[in-house]
C-alpha cells in the first residue's frame, strides 16, 4: 500500500512538473516567438533546473510541440462537451466555453494564432490531427441543424470561421482595448458581457425563420 502511495506522489509530482513547464512555455513562446523563446528563461519561469526542463522534454521543438498539442487539444475537448446540445444551446456553450479557456489562459491564443499566421512547420501535423477533424464535425453540425431548419442556410465553412473570428478576435484586441477603453477587457463582468453580445450577434446571424418569428 505504501508503494502505490509513493508511487502515486511521484506521478503526481511528476504531472505537476511538467505541467508547470508546458505552463511557463506557453507564456514565454508567446511573448518572445520560438525563435526568441530560449530554455534557460522557460526553465526560470518554471522554476526549475534547465535540466529538469530536459528530462521532460528533449528539445525545444519538442516542448513548443507539447505546448501547442495541448492548446489544440483544449479548444477540441470544448467543442466535443457541446457538440451534441441542440443547435443554438450547442453553439453558445460553446462560444462561452472557447471565450473562458482564452480569458484564462490569453497567451494559448497568441502561440497557436503565430503558429497558423507563420505557416508554421507544425501547422500540416496540427491540421491534420485535430483542426481538419474538428472543422469537418463541425462543418456536418452547422449542416444538421440548417437541414432542420434551426440555422438558416449557410456556407459552413464560412460559419465556422464567424464563429471563431468573433469569439476570438476581441482577445487578440487585449492590449489596444486596455488603451482605448475606459473597462478592464479581461475583468469578470466585462467577459460576460462579450460572451452575451456574441452569442446575440451569432445566434441572430444564424436562426433560422422559426426562432426569428418568421422574419426574412
Amino acid at each position: 500500500m505504501n508503494g502505490l502511495s509513493q508511487a502515486a506522489r511521484v506521478q503526481a509530482d511528476g504531472d505537476g512538473t511538467r505541467a508547470r513547464i508546458l505552463d511557463a512555455a506557453e507564456d514565454v513562446f508567446a511573448e518572445r516567438g520560438y525563435v526568441g523563446a530560449t530554455t534557460r528563461v522557460i526553465a526560470q519561469e518554471a522554476g526549475i533546473q534547465k535540466r529538469m526542463l530536459f528530462y521532460y522534454f528533449p528539445t525545444k521543438e519538442a516542448l513548443y510541440r507539447a505546448v501547442l498539442e495541448r492548446i489544440v487539444s483544449g479548444l477540441v475537448d470544448i467543442h466535443q462537451q457541446f457538440r451534441d446540445d441542440p443547435g443554438p444551446i450547442g453553439l453558445a456553450e460553446a462560444v462561452d466555453g472557447i471565450a473562458a479557456f482564452v480569458a484564462a489562459r490569453p497567451a494559448a491564443l497568441r502561440v497557436v494564432v503565430r503558429e497558423i499566421m507563420d505557416a508554421g512547420p507544425h501547422l500540416p501535423t496540427l491540421a491534420r490531427d485535430h483542426l481538419a477533424p474538428l472543422f469537418a464535425r463541425g462543418a456536418e453540425e452547422v449542416r444538421r441543424n440548417v437541414t432542420a431548419g434551426i440555422f438558416r442556410p449557410a456556407d459552413p465553412m464560412h460559419v465556422l470561421m464567424n464563429v471563431g473570428g468573433v469569439t476570438l478576435y476581441y482577445f487578440l484586441m487585449v492590449p489596444l482595448l486596455r488603451v482605448i477603453w475606459e473597462r478592464d477587457p479581461l475583468a469578470p463582468a466585462t467577459l460576460a458581457d462579450r460572451a452575451a453580445a456574441v452569442r446575440d450577434f451569432l445566434l441572430h446571424g444564424l436562426a433560422g425563420p422559426a426562432l426569428r418569428g418568421g422574419m426574412p
